[in-house]
């Protein structure tokens, strides 16, 4: 697989884990998404909220827009699919040359950097799943079942079953 197949792969399974989570998630009512957790954010809602901010301002900057955090002022856990959707069709619309050119964007501490626009994207997938797997383990701590399966290789299982 060529490096822009495999950006694409990481859109897609991005988006497909991120929905896996929301489409449980939204099956449980307030009291369990805003309940207060040890963990790096204080509930299920406020780490899934993070990932759609994050992938809301990785997404423009990549794209030379102003970033913006939050994502938006709304709290509906189904936002996160609303960003995660542009940023997979961002990375799909991407040539393999654009993925490797240069971009130079500011960070939240108003921090320049300048890398190939591939790194960042990788980063900004790798943050998601680092944050995924934080909220499957709140959601066992907090005694919940059906709770999802976000494996990159159960993604690509299925990839492999598709005609």
């Amino acid at each position: 697989m060529d490096v822009k197949g495999l950006i694409d792969q990481y859109a897609a399974y991005d988006l497909w884990a991120n929905t896996r989570l929301v489409d449980r998630l939204q099956r449980e009512p307030d009291n369990v998404l805003d309940r207060h957790v040890k963990s790096s954010f204080p509930s299920l809602r406020a780490t899934l909220l993070h990932i759609r901010d994050a992938e809301c301002a990785w997404q423009l900057r990549m794209s030379g827009q102003p970033q913006r955090w939050p994502a938006e002022e709304g709290r509906q856990l189904d936002s996160l699919i609303k960003y995660c959707t542009i940023l997979h069709d961002y990375v799909r619309g991407l040539t393999a040359e654009e993925l490797q050119a240069r971009v130079t964007y500011t960070n939240l501490r108003g921090e320049e950097s300048t890398q190939p626009r591939i790194q960042p994207l990788m980063h900004c997938f790798n943050h998601a799943s680092y944050h995924r797997g934080q909220v499957v383990t709140l959601m066992r701590q907090l005694d919940l079942e059906e709770v999802p399966n976000t494996d990159l290789v159960q993604y690509q299982r299925l990839l492999l079953k598709r005609p």
